[in-house]
């Protein structure tokens, strides 16, 4: 942080006026008195402190050009760590703004919020806050003539949900360690209450919300103001797609056309989502991928996953998108394989498993194939990473491919597992953007951030309950990062 910048936060903490708590830590928390969303919406922990007071702003001299800027702040009602800001100004030609905010006693990393100007009153959401602390927050306006810079402004967050974990995060490498946020659930119903939750680089918990029977993947939309979370929905008895916004006003519960979605989907351009169907009620059915747009249109990209590959059951279990070629990977645990198929639903490849559809797009994988497999990456550079969960018992293990499309081939670059801790069910791994990989032991509750070498850099754990799917974000802004 610049000594300018901390300076003008501390001004914030004399000058700015904003709510308090009665909570005098981020422990615990009781209900909020406010209202949630839509019927069915977010109450999980929405905790006893409700909006902040308004501030009046004062003209910005921070900046290269001076203005007026005038704020208001408030928090969710529904999840309290979440700041929502209004404001105007008098900057003439304005063309991009931004709210940078971080912790009132400069103890933490600055965050931005970029703001969108198509908002009434620039309505713009602070996301990424710990419960129960001090924040302060500046408004940048940027226009041909210059940025001005307001004056800083406090506002203090509620308390976290009773409904959440106690997490424990060790950090054993704090050098190497890639701080961001963790998009998460709880996965397992009967342990605790079904949850949704996002936590920042040192395991506190900034966002969450109620979810699903035994969720197992949460995803923020690809404009960064929703989340999305499905149900496992393994035994294709009845599932649940749910969208709640990310102030939590709003949720959409039992998603229509979405109740056979199981086990994972993907975020898509133009904030909608791509999801797995089971295609009748048998366990281990026929499977199609369909598309949700942003206004509910449906649309069949596979009608049926047996034009893919060849099974005598069908399981899959985990999709992403890439938009740096319009297509996705989809994992399949019953024959063990991956495949790679265009936005159209065409084949591109078939990594692992046997009897290709094509074997011209078939990859040989040297040393022999794995048994089950889950979350996956396909990398830039034509890796593809994975969580291999191995037999009943273990081990399961992290294994990385170097994927040769020009003699198809695939061959292992990279492995890592810990004795004693599987995953029969889900499991995650990801390539984090300082070179790490987070892998995510989803059944023994525990995602372990290390170092090409294998060193355990972080571990984050529950006091209870298992973790689903797992996602590492350096922001709660913009599209996802996989």
């Amino acid at each position: 942080m610049t000594g300018r910048l901390r300076s003008l936060l501390l001004f914030g903490l004399l000058a700015g006026c904003g709510s308090t708590s009665n909570r005098p830590d981020a422990a615990g928390g009781g209900r909020a008195d406010g209202a949630a969303g839509d019927a069915g919406g977010p109450t999980a922990g929405a905790s006893g402190a409700g909006g902040a007071a308004g501030m009046a702003g004062t003209a910005g001299t921070a900046g290269s050009i001076a203005c007026t800027i005038n704020a208001q702040s408030s928090l969710s009602t529904t999840i309290p760590t979440v700041g929502i800001v209004t404001w105007t100004t008098d900057l003439p030609g304005m063309s991009s703004a931004q709210i940078q905010f971080g912790l009132a006693d400069g103890s933490g990393p600055m965050m931005v919020a970029p703001v969108d100007l198509t908002q009434p009153a620039y309505r713009t959401l602070l996301l990424g806050m710990k419960a129960s602390r001090a924040y302060s927050f500046q408004i940048v306006a940027n226009a041909s003539s210059g940025a001005c810079t307001s004056q800083s402004f406090t506002l203090t967050t509620g308390p976290v949900s009773t409904d959440l974990p106690a997490l424990t995060m060790q950090v054993t490498n704090a050098a190497a360690h890639d701080r961001g946020f963790i998009v998460t659930s709880s996965a397992s119903s009967g342990l605790l209450p079904n949850i949704a939750y996002i936590l920042d680089a040192d395991g506190d918990p900034v966002w969450w919300a109620p979810a699903p029977a035994s969720p197992s993947r949460a995803h923020m939309s690809w404009n960064g103001d929703a989340m999305w979370i499905v149900a496992l929905n393994v035994e294709n008895a009845g599932g649940e797609m749910r969208q709640i916004s990310m102030d939590g006003s709003m949720a959409q519960n039992n998603i229509a056309g979405l109740a056979s979605a199981h086990h994972d989907f993907t975020p898509i351009p133009g904030d909608g989502i791509a999801a797995m169907l089971w295609n009748t009620s048998a366990t281990n059915a026929p499977n199609s991928l369909v598309e949700r747009s942003s206004d509910g249109t449906m649309t069949t990209i596979v009608s049926d996953f047996s034009s893919l590959y060849n099974s005598p059951t069908f399981h899959p279990n985990a999709i992403h998108y890439y938009p740096s070629d319009d297509t996705y990977t989809i994992s399949d645990r019953d024959p063990n394989l991956f495949v790679k198929i265009t936005r159209a639903g065409a084949l591109i490849w078939q990594f692992g498993g046997t009897n290709p559809k094509d074997p011209s797009k078939f990859f040989t994988v040297a040393g022999g194939t794995w048994q089950i497999n889950h979350g996956h990456q396909l990398l830039d550079d034509g890796h593809f990473l994975f969580f291999n969960n191995g037999p009943p018992g273990g081990p399961s293990i992290a294994r990385e491919y170097q994927l040769d499309t020009t003699t198809w081939t695939a061959s292992s670059v990279w492995t890592y597992q810990v004795s004693g801790v599987t995953s029969t069910v889900l499991g995650d791994a990801q390539r984090l953007p300082n070179g790490n990989t987070l892998v995510t032991f989803s059944t023994s509750g525990q995602i372990q951030e290390v170092d090409p070498a294998g060193n355990v850099v972080m571990t984050v754990k529950p006091s209870s309950s298992s973790f689903g799917y797992a996602d590492f974000r350096e922001s709660l802004y913009g599209q996802p990062p996989r």
